[in-house]
């Protein structure tokens, strides 16, 4: 009798990596669930859960059958007319077919199809066990689990992330024998290794979590890890009228650290606060895993952080957590003293011992693009010039400090540091800290419209070069992050026409960018690719809030200045959701089908002056619409220009409903396409209409 239960698959290894776990405890529960499926075993609606701790990974599904129920396969042979003789014997496409099948031709049976019929076989397949099928998928799932690098272990030959030493398989309360990489599935896990180093027995699949915590000492589900670490600090935190910085990507990497999270807060010395906030923050996030605290935006001498063990006395970690921080920070200091003992001009200078790429020359090279670039932007954007040149120039120095080769993350942020204490203009300095913003997805914009336009200049030197030398990313290969720093471009110039006011066409900026290369180094095409690469990057962008017909009616004509571009999608999809879309819309379609079936030359002839009203009164009603939608448009007032389209409803209706376009008096005809050709580009000022995908279209 079937039987169905919640299945549990746990694998016990030795430590995950951390950057992987999530995502490995996650596609073992797809690809179970997945298994499952395909072999006829899981209810309908049945749920996958995911588990994931630094020295397993698990599943647990609801719906689970014991055993597959019974099949009948259905095997078609050769036609029937073709399976018999005319005396009714078996001919040798009937005898041959029954041979493959291993039984008599009294077995075979006749089939109906829509084809025809046809002599066949019907077998009926007893369903397997759910130990059974599990022994002849699971290694398979394991295997499309998408772990960056495995490896061996022992004598053997199989191959996982990390040596496998458990495996834990349950259907419900029943223990399942399941072989798989060498071991054999029982229901012992393992606890934690050193607060419970034992075997902990699950005796159901349901009760997974509970047991493996209270007697294992092993929060296994990574979600609830994950809030109790955010719980502990944020308390903790509190504790002393503080507040943590918790960056989601470190309490992902603690979380896939620990097992049973424990948080510990610790001290350190003022004096380290002379050095950058940055520079400390680095320390404690990326080297040591802590979480900085800090008061009314001031750093504090302060930190958490998360032991994998809860002992009575937090003293020992806590002192020997302070020693290593400690040692981190009197580096951080050394660099900071050290590093100031030489101008950033000083480092400057020695960029030309560093290769930016081979083709397109040193750093020193780029620093030197960057500081005529940032000037033409500058004036572009009537900046200070020499601010800006001054900017370029520097803003590549801190490569070669101390502080930036123990803290690669803090490019830009030591060198604008680095700037003020050499006494440079504020402007200039936070420009420089500020150049390498947006760094990815969310990240926060530079400062002030020099810091955009530095910080422009800088991504479109890179995507020029590395375009220009043939080097564009192919298939999900960007090894110079030209997506991301694509991206960067459009946020940027989002920001300068947003925050300042100007709205700068791609072209020329692209072209300036060329113009800073030696002449002929760069492919001809290098402009046309790279505009054509920021459209398609606009285009992911804006398709994440706004539908795909939108979009495309606001890129049918390309992309000229990006700010321009995305406030003409906004308006058309207020202008989609309006009650004149529909039928202007649809008229749009009409209008163009019209104009691309004739053959007639508009232009030249003499001027037409119709009888019919409706004529004259479309004729006006454009007139009157030219000169107010044209004035928003210019004015980049895009929804209230189409809002003036939407008053041409009427007279557009009445047009196509009392005249005809096409009439045989040839002057007659002539003019009313050319009223229709004057509509055509009215409608198409803010963005292709044709290209909308309105509810009550009339097409």
């Amino acid at each position: 009798m079937t039987k169905w239960d919640d299945l549990l698959l746990e694998i016990g290894t030795e430590e995950l990596p951390p950057g992987e776990l999530l995502a490995l405890g996650t596609a073992l529960a797809q690809g179970l669930r997945a298994a499952l499926a395909d072999n006829r075993l899981l209810a309908d609606g049945a749920a996958a859960q995911s588990f994931a701790a630094p020295r397993r990974i698990a599943a647990r599904i609801t719906g689970v059958a014991s055993r597959q129920g019974a099949e009948t396969i259905v095997r078609r042979g050769p036609a029937l007319a073709a399976a018999f003789a005319k005396d009714g014997s078996p001919t040798g496409a009937a005898l041959g077919f029954a041979r493959s099948l291993g039984v008599e031709v009294e077995a075979l049976e006749r089939i109906t199809t829509d084809r025809g019929e046809f002599l066949g076989y019907r077998e009926r397949r007893p369903g397997r066990g759910l130990a059974e099928v599990l022994a002849d998928t699971l290694e398979g799932v394991l295997q499309r689990l998408p772990a960056r690098r495995r490896m061996r272990w022992g004598a053997g030959e199989r191959e996982f992330v990390r040596p496998v030493h458990w495996i834990v398989a349950l259907h419900g309360a029943r223990a399942l024998r399941v072989p798989a990489l060498g071991l054999i599935s029982t229901r012992r896990s393992r606890g934690h290794r050193f607060h419970a180093p034992h075997t902990v027995a699950i005796p159901a699949a349901g009760a997974y979590e509970a047991v493996l915590e209270a007697d294992g000492r092993v929060v296994p589900d990574f979600a609830e890890r994950r809030d109790r670490i955010r719980g502990q600090v944020e308390r903790l935190a509190a504790s002393i009228a503080a507040r943590p910085i918790v960056e989601p990507e470190l309490l992902d990497l603690v979380t896939a650290l620990v097992e049973w999270p424990h948080a510990v807060l610790g001290s350190f010395d003022e004096d380290f606060l002379d050095v950058p906030r940055e520079a400390l923050i680095a320390a404690m996030q990326g080297h040591q895993k802590y979480f900085p605290l800090e008061q009314d935006g001031r750093l504090l001498p302060r930190f958490i952080a998360i032991a994998n063990i809860a002992p009575a006395d937090d003293g020992a970690i806590r002192k020997g957590n302070e020693r290593v921080l400690a040692a981190r920070f009197a580096d951080a200091r050394f660099f900071w003293d050290t590093d100031r003992k030489k101008p950033l001009t000083a480092y400057a200078q020695a960029l030309s011992q560093v290769s930016f790429e081979q083709r397109l020359g040193s750093l020193a090279d780029k620093a030197a693009r960057l500081e005529r670039l940032a000037c033409v932007m500058a004036e572009w954007l009537v900046l200070d010039g020499r601010q800006a040149a001054r900017a370029g120039a520097l803003c590549k120095a801190d490569l070669l400090t101390g502080m930036v080769g123990e803290f690669p993350e803090l490019q830009g942020v030591m060198g604008g540091h680095y700037a003020r204490c050499d006494g440079e203009d504020e402007a200039v300095a936070a420009a420089i800290a500020g150049h390498y913003r947006p760094r990815f997805a969310g990240d926060a914009l530079p400062d002030g419209a020099l810091g955009l336009a530095l910080a422009l200049a800088d991504k479109l030197d890179t995507l020029v070069g590395i375009f220009g030398i043939g080097l564009a990313p192919t298939g999900d290969k960007d090894p110079f992050a030209l997506r991301r720093a694509a991206i960067g471009v459009l946020r940027l110039l989002e920001a300068l026409g947003e925050r300042h006011g100007r709205d700068l066409e791609i072209a020329p900026l692209v072209d300036a960018a060329r113009a800073q290369y030696p002449e002929g180094l760069l492919a001809p095409d290098t402009t046309r690719e790279i505009r054509q690469f920021l459209t398609e990057r606009l285009r992911n962008i804006l398709e994440n809030d706004l539908p795909q017909d939108i979009v495309a009616a606001a890129l049918a004509n390309g992309l000229d200045r990006a700010y321009d571009t995305i406030r003409r999608a906004r308006a058309l999809h207020a202008f989609a959701r309006g009650p004149a879309a529909p039928a202007l819309v649809g008229a749009h379609k009409r209008i163009r089908n019209i104009l691309r079936q004739n053959r007639e030359p508009l232009d030249g002839g003499e001027p037409w002056a119709s009888t019919e009203e409706a004529d004259r009164r479309l004729a006006r009603e454009i007139g009157r619409c030219e000169a107010a939608a044209g004035e928003r448009i210019r004015a980049g007032d895009y929804e209230r220009a189409l809002e003036s389209l939407g008053e041409l409803r009427p007279a557009v209706d009445a047009f196509f409903e009392d005249v005809l376009v096409m009439s045989d008096d040839a002057a007659t005809r002539k003019g009313r396409l050319r009223l229709l050709s004057r509509l055509a580009v009215l409608l198409e000022a803010v963005g292709d209409l044709s290209c909308l995908k309105i509810t009550g279209d009339p097409r």
